[in-house]
């Protein structure tokens, strides 16, 4: 049987872990880790389930043994955090305290990082910083993370998947700029099914890249966007600056069966759903 525990298990990635992980038929208990600054009514309840309240980078972590630790704890829009030092000392410092516990204690160990571990800026350079304390504990798989849709993803930060659903819910209408940009998308359910199977196979060689397999460029997103919500796409000239976040597909596990259509679908039926964002449309 196993027990986990988890940090950043309250934020989209973490509630998709949450539930695959307690669907697994030898899973004892979820431990997560949880600052308690989540509304309740966003929060999973389940007999096997229990919140470790605290912060990450001071709290006491629970004295029983797990069999794995999944770290995933950190708040991946860093544009919108005012204090770019604190945001970058959270999530290194609180690496650096979860490792040093769970070392001699647990014996799986996954560290979630992302594909901007490249990029120069300060959340791509906290999850280098990262992965170079994974690799320094030991023992440590890790997983890079690309772009990704879900229905529970955030719709009010700087990515652009979640700003064309805002724009198509609540303006009516999808507006772009540019659009040569490329990415790819993975459902959150897809992702969370290839984390778990490198937690249990993975090698710790080198970092695994979990993405979708199909590359599209911005303007093939907001189409697609439009025409699965129904609403027109207004293209504004402007400078376009080409960013092509890709992964480099030669590490990877993952068999897609979540289309980035399909995803976009869920997306909108699971909103179409929500009284509230009808209320707000209606208004």
């Amino acid at each position: 049987m196993r027990r986990y525990f988890l940090s950043g298990g309250t934020g989209f990635v973490g509630r998709e872990l949450c539930r695959q992980l307690l669907a697994k038929p030898d899973t004892e208990s979820v431990t997560c880790l949880t600052r308690g600054q989540r509304p309740t009514s966003s929060l999973i309840s389940h007999p096997n389930l229990r919140y470790w309240l605290g912060d990450i980078t001071q709290c006491k972590f629970p004295d029983e043994s797990f069999t794995d630790l999944i770290h995933g704890a950190n708040e991946a829009n860093d544009l919108m955090q005012p204090d770019q030092y604190r945001y970058y000392y959270t999530i290194v410092e609180g690496t650096r305290r979860i490792l040093s516990w769970a070392e001699g204690r647990i014996t799986r160990k996954l560290v979630l990082s992302s594909g901007a571990v490249d990029r120069d800026t300060v959340y791509g350079q906290a999850k280098r910083q990262c992965e170079l304390l994974a690799n320094e504990y030991g023992g440590c798989k890790i997983a890079r993370i690309f772009s990704l849709l879900g229905e529970e993803m955030p719709l009010n930060g700087q990515f652009a998947s979640g700003k064309f659903v805002h724009m198509a819910l609540n303006d009516g209408k999808v507006k772009l700029w540019g659009g040569a940009s490329q990415r790819t998308y993975l459902h959150v359910e897809d992702c969370v099914k290839e984390l778990l199977a490198i937690l249990d196979d993975g090698g710790t060689s080198y970092p695994y890249e979990v993405a979708g397999n199909v590359p599209m460029t911005m303007l093939e997103l907001a189409q697609m966007v439009s025409v699965v919500f129904d609403v027109p796409l207004e293209r504004i000239d402007g400078a376009d600056r080409v960013d092509v976040y890709l992964p480099s597909l030669g590490r990877t596990n993952l068999f897609q069966t979540i289309s980035t259509r399909a995803a976009l679908e869920r997306i909108r039926d699971y909103h179409l759903r929500n009284t509230d964002v009808l209320a707000r449309k209606s208004a």
